[in-house]
């Protein structure tokens, strides 16, 4: 039986976080590390969150966040999950921490996230990491008879981890970590208006943001859904022609948002993407409260998104940010945004039109080092999700976000009038009265910096809007039935019904 440790040893501190998925796995190693001897050696604080208590040690199921930084102020020895938030908060109070990731596999978390991000810490020396009970013995072992080698330098001195730690790691964590922590530097003061076009794809929204693009005090920026992976990962083509990264705009913007986009880490952005932007997170994302773990994400996501937006209105010096990602849950996400002056453009095409043009091969001009084309689907599949994606913006507008629909067929018949009811819907300084682009149907487009779409934003010059009804001879009839009455409910709320379905 094991014995208590005297008040003067030194403190072990175990951190699991608030997730709703239980982390029993590292509690029960613990728990019987400090049974087999580890108790008469260490005083232990261990915070177990929503698993089972343990059997040894002083344990408390949540810690408020002053209590967690005063006892890693007074810990000889920290093992912490594997969230970038509190890995950071270690190593800023002296400690190289042990790290037991929450793995997916075992049912402690929705995805691997915590994984990649704790391997790729350990590559380069910045904590002990431990994927097996046997690893962590040997590390707590480790870390009492070698104290010296688990602690870091803090703020104010020089630390050969912090020196090796690699810019997009390091500065990642720190946002990440100020935007859980609540010192969120560089906040915008006044929110940012976002005109958020929300639907299906291949719906016009290329064409409606190039439009707005073109008014006064408006700057269109693209698909911000794919920017971690197209732009800042792969350096894909701006849509003013350069590489995202050699780009002096989007460098600008990098800068403000970021202090350089060399501190992103398109991987670990992706992974929290992953938990929080997904379409099967939309019920607790409209929900009037989210769980703790998830709101927790979820703050961290928008508030990236927040300060990009930010970057963009200080260097574009627009009063309004056109964001045409589309995805239902990122704008969901948005609407979490404190810093987000939110306006949702739902623009909707009718469902044969769409399914014809999902079906048809497209080229990425932006995919430079080989070719490169569009998803396509099959018409019946494409009429499924001009279902699904449109009766997720009816349920935005439900929970009460500001939301316009827009009939991408309006747009093409009267493009002025429909500009003028976008602007009054975004409130846009000066553009109500400035209209100017357009001359019989004819719209002067200029370079724009957007990130992925459709390789219509590299478009320049004149450009006559008119219709698109190729789809009304080229799309078979027998599919065309089957994608009508596939959709058939919503076709009838938008307006495009009756019609002839043959």
């Amino acid at each position: 039986m094991s014995m208590s440790a005297p008040p003067d040893q030194p403190l072990l501190l175990m951190v699991v976080g608030t997730d709703h998925h239980p982390f029993q796995r590292v509690v029960s190693w613990l728990d019987r590390w400090l049974a087999d001897g580890g108790a008469s050696r260490v005083r232990c604080v261990l915070q177990y969150g929503t698993a089972r208590p343990p059997g040894s040690g002083d344990a408390r199921q949540f810690l408020s966040h002053e209590e967690l930084q005063r006892l890693m102020g007074e810990a000889a020895v920290v093992v912490s999950h594997g969230g970038p938030a509190t890995i950071m908060e270690c190593r800023r109070t002296g400690h190289l921490p042990i790290v037991v990731p929450r793995d997916s596999a075992e049912g402690e978390h929705v995805d691997e996230h915590q994984l990649h991000f704790a391997r790729r810490l350990a590559k380069e020396g910045l904590i002990a990491l431990c994927e097996s009970e046997d690893a962590l013995r040997r590390t707590l072992d480790e870390a009492l008879t070698q104290p010296a080698r688990f602690r870091v330098a803090t703020s104010g001195q020089v630390a050969s981890g912090e020196a090796a730690m690699s810019a997009p790691v390091r500065r990642t964590a720190e946002l990440l970590d100020a935007l859980i922590a609540g010192t969120r530097p560089n906040r915008a003061v006044d929110p940012v208006r976002v005109a958020f076009i929300g639907g299906f794809g291949r719906s016009g929204s290329t064409l409606l943001q190039q439009l707005l693009g073109e008014l006064p005090q408006v700057c269109a920026i693209g698909e911000t859904v794919h920017l971690w992976e197209r732009s800042v990962r792969d350096d894909e083509l701006c849509g003013c022609g350069t590489p995202f990264h050699d780009c002096p705009f989007w460098r600008k913007v990098g800068e403000i948002a970021y202090g350089g986009w060399d501190n992103i880490d398109a991987d670990a952005m992706l992974a929290l993407k992953r938990v929080v932007d997904r379409n099967r997170f939309i019920p607790q994302l409209a929900a009037p409260r989210m769980r703790r773990g998830m709101a927790s994400s979820v703050e961290r996501y928008v508030g990236l998104y927040a300060r990009l937006y930010d970057a963009v209105r200080q260097v574009s010096g627009c009063a309004v940010v056109v964001d045409s990602s589309k995805h239902a849950s990122l704008a969901f996400a948005l609407r979490w945004a404190r810093e987000v002056d939110l306006r949702v453009l739902h623009l909707v095409r009718d469902s044969p039109g769409v399914a014809y043009s999902w079906s048809k091969q497209v080229v990425r001009p932006e995919v430079t080092a080989e070719p490169a084309y569009m998803p396509r689907y099959s018409p019946v599949w494409a009429g499924v999700l001009w279902d699904a994606h449109n009766s997720m913006f009816e349920l935005l507008s439900a929970v009460g976000t500001p939301v316009r629909r827009i009939r991408y067929e309006d747009v093409l018949r009267d493009p002025v009038g429909e500009l003028s009811g976008i602007v009054d819907f975004l409130d846009v300084p000066e553009a109500a009265d400035r209209l100017p682009m357009f001359d019989q149907r004819v719209v002067h487009l200029t370079t724009t910096h957007t990130v992925a779409g459709n390789p219509m934003r590299f478009t320049t010059g004149e450009l006559a809007v008119s219709r698109d009804d190729a789809w009304q001879s080229e799309l078979p009839a027998r599919r065309r039935r089957v994608v009508t009455a596939v959709t058939l409910p919503l076709r009838a709320r938008y307006g495009y019904i009756p019609e002839r379905l043959s």
